[in-house]
């Protein structure tokens, strides 16, 4: 067992709108880059009587694991969600392109519906985090995970399971007081093959203290650590990323599916 665009920079170190549709904007993973400029946020015998044998339903389970995905098709070039199904569409603050802006497709975590429905709800992976919005399925294909991850801010650990089998485990570094890991049910968003040498996992979440980061968006990634001995370095808090050694990067990088969900506790 191992132990884990518009131009979107790491915070770490249908139809078109009656208004034009917002440019791309930039994207940045919210830690660990070189040159960094910020700006800080403000569930008779009568016959026998018969009587017929109750009928019994057996009910399975639903799985409480088993996450839906969506994932468009060639054809959709951008996210396009609404309020409600058949309803308003959502004035998304930046064009949310596929593929995505790391590369990958678009790829979303699906909170409500499943295969056959016309429309299901997915996480939008804009900002504010945790926001909501329906898509129609015709789109995209609709696939399902049992990988789910866990980020615990408190004992600064990084798991994933396939199901209830533990396959992944890791010390963190994770967000300094003054620029914390958000906390929530985010999923993978994209994966960069290469960021300093080694994957970095995209999540859904953008960093709450910081508006910009490195001129983009700051997104929160898993990540490898850009400084040797930071890994385990509780007093080295990053920008909000989840920073673990290079090994455990990769396994998530393969193992830990696009549209996966990743929950980060306190």
């Amino acid at each position: 067992m191992l132990v884990l665009a518009s131009l979107l920079l790491l915070a770490c170190g249908g139809e078109a709108a009656t208004t034009a549709a917002p440019e791309p904007e930039q994207l940045a993973l919210a830690d660990d880059v070189a040159t960094t400029t910020t700006t800080a946020a403000p569930t008779t015998t009568a016959a026998p009587t018969t009587t017929a044998a109750p009928t019994t339903t057996t009910t399975i389970p639903e799985d409480p694991h088993l996450t839906w995905i969506a994932t468009a098709r060639d054809n959709i070039t951008k996210l396009v969600a609404h309020a409600e199904p058949d309803g308003t569409q959502i004035s998304l603050p930046f064009l949310v392109p596929n593929p995505h802006q790391f590369g990958t497709p678009l790829t979303l975590m699906i909170t409500e519906g499943e295969p056959g429905d016309e429309w299901v709800k997915v996480q939008l992976p804009i900002r504010p985090n945790l926001q909501e919005g329906w898509i129609r399925t015709e789109g995209y294909v609709i696939t399902s995970t049992r990988v789910h991850a866990e980020i615990d801010l408190t004992s600064q650990q990084i798991r994933a399971w396939d199901g209830d089998e533990l396959i992944a485990e890791s010390a963190a570094v994770v967000g300094a007081a003054e620029s914390p890991t958000p906390l929530g049910t985010f999923a993978v968003s994209a994966v960069l093959d290469d960021y300093f040498g080694s994957p970095a996992v995209a999540l859904t979440a953008f960093s709450e203290a910081f508006e910009t980061f490195s001129g983009g968006l700051p997104v929160i990634a898993i990540h490898v650590t850009l400084a040797d001995g930071q890994e385990h370095d509780p007093s080295v808090g990053s920008n909000g990323c989840i920073r673990i050694p290079d090994e455990a990067v990769r396994f998530l990088a393969e193992h830990v599916p696009l549209g996966a969900p990743v929950t980060v506790i306190a």
